[in-house]
């Protein structure tokens, strides 16, 4: 696979950068602060770009393109507070492969880090990532109409908010402001959705306490609305794109009635949702003896997003 390198460098390095990779690839400068070079890519290149507020995200073309094609965004897990592009094992180290195959482009994306960088940080630069490919789609090869989302534990709350929270959640800020974060599908791989309702004792109870401490100090009522705000589950509403959950019955640290509770939710709104638990499964969903296994998750995974962004017919 051809790589094309379009890191963000220090000033005094980015001219020199630029000229060799345009000259190689094609490419253009970002408009906004923040924003790196924007390759063009081809069939089976793969580029680091700097995408929003200076993080950083793998695209990856699929080995053939046969016109715009359906993208797929991945959104690590890390308790808000610790991951890359590259974590998630089989959650990004099978199903990206998998879906490239099957002609989906994949970006993979970084974002702002708790405690560090406080809450909403997160979920505005994962939407920021959308806009970014729906403003770049010609030199990407990006159908701006087939973009999907799936993200893993902290990754799928995010993925999941992506899917349910619209403009009027205050998070489609910065960059790219005419371009819109609206995804076409949404994979949430146990993720958690009412952070209200998770526990507040156990491994649970540490991953939302991990959460309260990117909100800073706060008063009972505050804290209770933003807990309420996060969670993709209060923001389920008729027309949200269609949901495949995948959740281990095992899990103790996000529990199975947390996508329990969202699948419930899109179901009353009349919204498309498969739910997956899967059997003897934990958070990570690789634990021996699991039920559907790694690769049974990566096929469903890929085939529901293959489904769901199927080219509309002609005619």
């Amino acid at each position: 696979m051809d790589r094309v390198s379009v890191r963000r460098r220090t000033p005094v390095l980015l001219g020199a950068a630029l000229a060799v990779v345009c000259v190689t690839s094609g490419c253009s400068q970002g408009p906004f602060p923040g924003v790196g070079p924007v390759p063009t890519l081809s069939a089976g290149q793969s580029a680091t770009v700097t995408y929003c507020n200076d993080e950083q995200a793998t695209i990856t073309e699929p080995p053939v393109l046969r016109g715009d094609a359906p993208t797929a965004v991945y959104v690590h897990g890390g308790d808000w507070v610790s991951g890359d592009s590259t974590s998630g094992g089989y959650a990004i180290d099978k199903i990206g492969p998998a879906l490239t195959a099957r002609g989906f482009i994949v970006m993979s994306v970084d974002y702002r880090l708790g405690p560090e960088n406080l809450w909403p940080d997160q979920i505005v630069d994962v939407k920021c990532a959308v806009r970014y490919l729906r403003a770049n789609a010609r030199a990407l090869n990006v159908d701006p109409a087939r973009i999907a989302m799936w993200g893993q534990s902290a990754g799928g709350q995010l993925a999941g908010l992506v899917g349910t929270a619209g403009p009027a959640a205050g998070w489609d800020v910065g960059v790219y402001p005419k371009q819109s974060s609206k995804v076409e599908a949404v994979v949430d791989l146990s993720g958690p959705s009412d952070l209200i309702s998770m526990s507040d004792s156990g491994a649970s109870g540490f991953v939302k306490n991990t959460f309260v401490r990117l909100l800073g100090p706060l008063n009972a009522t505050t804290l209770v609305a933003i807990l309420t705000d996060a969670g993709p589950v209060h923001w389920v509403a008729p027309g949200d794109p269609p949901f495949l959950i995948v959740h281990g019955e095992a899990d103790a640290i996000v529990y199975p009635s947390q996508s329990q509770e969202l699948a419930l939710a899109l179901k009353h709104a009349g919204d498309g949702v498969q739910l997956v638990l899967v059997q003897r499964g934990g958070h990570d969903l690789s634990q021996a003896g699991e039920s559907p296994d790694q690769e049974q998750i990566a096929a469903t995974v890929v085939n529901f997003l293959a489904f769901v962004l199927a080219p509309a017919p002609h005619g």
